[in-house]
């Protein structure tokens, strides 16, 4: 009993003294980020307090750059981009028609650029947050943004890759809701016209024939309803996300492709939201709430649907031949 008595003091002045330690390693860590840059601090998640799933999705705020606006206009517009892209280089040139969702053939007079203080890599300027931890039990997921015409592809919650869409014009706008990549193929011709042809396609909706694919991007949406990409974004998706399967005698989903949640709204009546950058730089970035809504009603769809497609496909494998 003494010795328990005698140690406590000792015990108490060891837990005293780590606590200093632990106090002045955080302090000294905390100062010496201090001089970080505002860019990669803006791209650091929030921390997140609730255990909620859902409550994570809120971006952080995008770093304060910098835009210009500049208009394109006649001889004195092409030697100013000639002159940019000698100076900034193809890749972030490449990088520069994605902020304004262009394809290199629009670019041309008349347009209206919007030119960041420095040109960045492409991350810099995402309109998606870099992380996501309510989807962080997803292995994959794509979320297509009408209102930015922006895709962010997502591994269990971090962002991998975005790029710029071209969605349904007024028209025959692309239907917001819950797809999953189906079926694919290097190249197929449009059910419109059969004069289009539309590579790297890969299907969301067989009925409305609603898919990915390479096409023109002229910077505002103009599809019969599904999400053109440059042919780089094309490429990509057309090898990362997944198929379906499907069973022998093609009746019936075992697994579901990737999914691929299309939210939001593109106000046709008002200007596009990257050509307010240059007064409001965080004009054209998908906020918290957008895609709380977006995430929060698919999100146990999802999560069926995998624990469905895994079921049956896993019992298809294990089936004795010829049974039915």
């Amino acid at each position: 009993m003494k010795s328990m008595i005698l140690s406590r003091p000792c015990s108490i002045f060891l837990r005293l003294s780590m606590t200093c330690l632990i106090s002045a390693a955080l302090t000294l860590q905390i100062r010496s980020g201090a001089g970080a840059s505002i860019l990669a601090k803006s791209l650091e998640p929030k921390a997140n307090s609730n255990s909620n799933p859902i409550a994570g999705p809120e971006p952080t705020t995008p770093a304060p750059v910098a835009y210009r606006s500049v208009v394109i206009k006649g001889e004195e517009g092409r030697k100013f981009l000639s002159k940019l892209r000698s100076e900034i280089g193809e890749e972030k040139m490449a990088a520069l028609l994605k902020l304004n969702r262009l394809d290199a053939q629009h670019l041309r007079s008349g347009v209206t650029l919007a030119i960041p203080e420095k040109v960045d890599e492409l991350s810099a300027f995402s309109p998606f947050p870099h992380r996501v931890e309510a989807v962080s039990e997803i292995p994959k997921l794509v979320l297509v943004s009408l209102r930015v015409q922006a895709f962010g592809a997502y591994e269990s919650g971090r962002l991998v890759r975005w790029g710029p869409v071209s969605s349904g014009k007024k028209t025959t706008p692309t239907p917001a809701g819950l797809y999953h990549t189906n079926w694919k193929s290097k190249t197929t011709r449009s059910s419109i016209n059969e004069d289009w042809l539309l590579p790297w396609y890969f299907n969301l909706d067989n009925q409305r024939g609603i898919s990915f694919h390479q096409y023109d991007l002229p910077g505002y949406p103009a599809s019969h309803g599904c999400l053109r990409l440059l042919a780089d974004d094309a490429a990509w998706i057309y090898g990362w996300a997944d198929q379906w399967t499907l069973s022998t005698d093609r009746r019936r989903v075992e697994a579901y492709g990737t999914p691929v949640i299309v939210f939001g709204k593109y106000d046709y009546g008002k200007q596009a939201p990257w050509k307010h950058l240059a007064t409001d730089y965080s004009a054209a970035s998908v906020t918290g709430s957008e895609l709380e809504e977006a995430i929060r009603p698919d999100l146990p769809i999802i999560r069926e649907k995998a624990r469905k497609g895994f079921r049956e496909l896993t019992a298809a494998m294990t089936k004795p031949a010829g049974q039915e």
